[in-house]
């Protein structure tokens, strides 16, 4: 059996700690082990990724082969993050999770 434990993760600043932090912008309640936490922090790396890859097309408006591509990439990257969230999250942070209607 692993053990869990309580994290706090705030998609926005890209963090996970053990305690919550007031007013350190939306932070969502989780319950999981180390495997879980750092697939998260894999997740949090990949969506980094992408968003410089997307950036990238921001300085060639014109230029859009491939920026669609790179913008679904990254959209997806946060959909993943936010579903590993929900799936680990304590009933409050699914409820605002839901709240957000990125599952829909």
């Amino acid at each position: 059996m692993t053990n869990k434990k309580h994290y706090y993760v705030t998609v926005d600043k890209q963090e996970i700690r053990d305690i919550s932090i007031p007013d350190n912008g939306v932070e969502y309640k989780i319950i999981a082990n180390q495997k879980e936490k750092e697939e998260i922090e894999e997740l949090f790396r990949a969506k980094d990724k992408n968003e410089k890859d997307a950036v990238k097309f921001l300085a060639k408006p014109f230029d859009e082969w491939g920026a669609d591509d790179k913008r679904e990439d990254y959209d997806n990257k946060m959909i993943e993050l936010y579903r590993k969230v929900y799936e680990l999250g304590t009933s409050e942070t699914k409820r605002e999770i839901n709240n957000l209607g990125l599952f829909n």
